[in-house]
């Protein structure tokens, strides 16, 4: 199939290093720039080098060397970053744990992902302790001294040694029949998408962007990059917060700013007024209808989408010049994209299947997933990675997501893996079987979730106990606003694999159809 494909910039080169040599060509033009900001502090790009090269330097005496894993848990901070850096520097790899895991979904994560040590926030120190033996630092409690005269040179000598292709981050993306898999994710892809997104979306010399969202996913990541190509800076806050985001933009006069589905639909139903009035841009994926009609009719700030996933980030993407509302951007030249049929022959224009794609050039991808070569061969198979994602591509190459072959959620911006949500909800006490559907969102959007609950026979089901169970053992973003008793028996499954056809459970809420949950 031939479409029209989306220009990202006509002198765009790509083939770069990795985050770390985008920090020091930053560092060689721009030492005095602004790099990182919160409400208490503005970090020039010299004060963060110094700063992140201290860390290397500790986790050097700590005895990290190149390949080894280090775990990060912690919530948005400069620190955190610094840590992020000083790993990669050492040649590293940084395992990006989600702060909000708890319970057996923490403990996957840690003994999947086998770390030999874990920089970990002092408030997460409890829930981490709970789940591994793996060594633990409480790195706000650290009080890191200069490194050594000499050894600035032997960091420098380190990154020439690392290649662009050297793994740099782990990031873990929920399973749909089994446990959450580590995307392996190569250092120069972080520079190369980051790239894309500093001349897709004209970010400036001297700007600043807005980003309210984890930096244990995969667009803050790319975002740090972008900016230290741009020479733009980036503002942020430890956790997303509604009430005070407009306040943030009014405050950093941020330039840019990023949100994802409902929390878009959140602040499109609040009022800035003139606290939006430096944007010149929103950004993020998917885009309801209220953020259109909110931003762009009213206000008149352009709102910019994009395809992506953390295996590939940039798959399609639009910009002010190049968009199409209800899509997810267009195909670029960097990224090959095709809809199949269940055998990968491809289907013709406008007709829905399978949403696969491939880079045009070297590490734009992930490199597979950790330990788990039968997945990353299956999914990667035919030379094109299959995204499990069902969509449509129209004659101008505007791509459309339709929906998901796999059995998960997405939810305040997190993919939510259906098997492990039974699976955990299924340990609660007096419950034999936990089955989850999506249900809709009253901020549209995103996934509500509903939960269909087996109690063990000759037992009463508690809401009280089981919500503190949920509580207790899911981030708060997967806990499910509904739940209903059901009878096993009363579930229709497939013969042979007793697989429960989900289609057919009621997605009615309230009573008497199910019970909420207070989160």
């Amino acid at each position: 199939m031939s479409t029209p494909k989306h220009v990202v910039s006509s002198d765009l080169k790509l083939n770069r290093h990795g985050p770390v040599s985008d920090l020091l060509d930053a560092l060689a033009e721009n030492p005095d720039g602004a790099f990182l900001i919160t409400a208490d502090q503005k970090v020039t790009v010299r004060d963060f080098v110094r700063r992140a090269q201290n860390n290397a330097g500790f986790l050097h005496e700590q005895g990290v060397k190149a390949g080894d894993r280090v775990a990060l848990v912690a919530e948005n901070s400069v620190d955190r970053v610094a840590w992020m850096f000083a790993i990669w520097w050492l040649g590293a790899i940084e395992v990006a744990v989600n702060f909000e895991l708890r319970g057996p979904l923490l403990n996957h994560v840690l003994t999947d992902s086998d770390p030999i040590l874990i920089l970990c926030q002092s408030k997460f120190i409890d829930a981490v302790q709970a789940e591994t033996t793996v060594s633990i630092l409480a790195f706000d409690d650290l009080n890191i001294g200069e490194i050594p005269k000499g050894f600035a040179e032997t960091l420098e000598e380190s990154n020439k040694r690392i290649k662009p292709g050297d793994l740099g981050t782990i990031l873990y993306t929920s399973g749909t029949t089994g446990p959450a898999k580590g995307v392996m994710l190569p250092r120069a892809y972080f520079s190369n998408l980051g790239a894309i997104w500093a001349a897709n979306n004209d970010m400036r010399r001297g700007e600043v962007g807005y980003f309210p969202l984890p930096f244990f996913h995969v667009d803050g990541h790319i975002l740090i990059s972008a900016c230290l190509q741009s020479r733009s800076a980036l503002s942020f806050r430890e956790r997303f917060s509604l009430s005070e985001y407009w306040n943030d933009v009014e405050r950093f006069g941020a330039a840019w700013a990023v949100g994802v589905g409902s929390m878009l639909s959140m602040l499109a139903e609040t009022n800035p007024g003139a606290k939006a009035a430096s944007l010149r841009r929103i950004m993020g994926a998917p885009i309801p209808d209220t953020a259109y009609e909110k931003f762009e009719d009213e206000l008149n700030i352009p709102v910019t989408t994009l395809y992506g996933q953390t295996e590939c980030d940039v798959v399609t993407l639009e910009n002010a010049d190049r968009k199409r509302r209800g899509s997810c951007g267009s195909i670029h030249e960097f990224i090959d994209v095709r809809i199949v049929d269940s055998n990968d022959v491809e289907l013709p224009v406008g007709e829905v299947g399978e949403i696969i794609y491939r880079p045009m050039q070297p590490y734009l991808t992930a490199l597979g997933y950790w330990r788990r070569p039968e997945y990353t061969l299956e999914a990667w198979r035919n030379l094109w990675f299959h995204s499990g994602d069902t969509g449509r591509i129209d004659e101008d190459g505007f791509l459309y997501f339709i929906g998901r072959k796999t059995d998960s959620f997405r939810r305040r911006g997190e993919n939510i893996s259906a098997w492990e949500l039974e699976s955990t909800l299924a340990g609660a006490p007096n419950i034999r079987e936990c089955i989850a559907i999506a249900v809709e969102d009253e901020h549209g959007g995103e996934d509500e979730i509903k939960v269909f609950v087996v109690p063990v026979e000759g037992t009463t089901f508690d809401i009280a106990s089981f919500s503190d169970y949920a509580r207790s053992s899911l981030p708060r973003y997967a806990i499910p606003q509904w739940v209903a008793v059901a009878s096993g028996d009363a579930f229709v499954r497939s013969p042979g694999t007793g697989v429960v056809q989900k289609h057919l459970l009621s997605k009615e809420v309230g009573h008497p159809h199910a019970v909420k949950i207070t989160r």
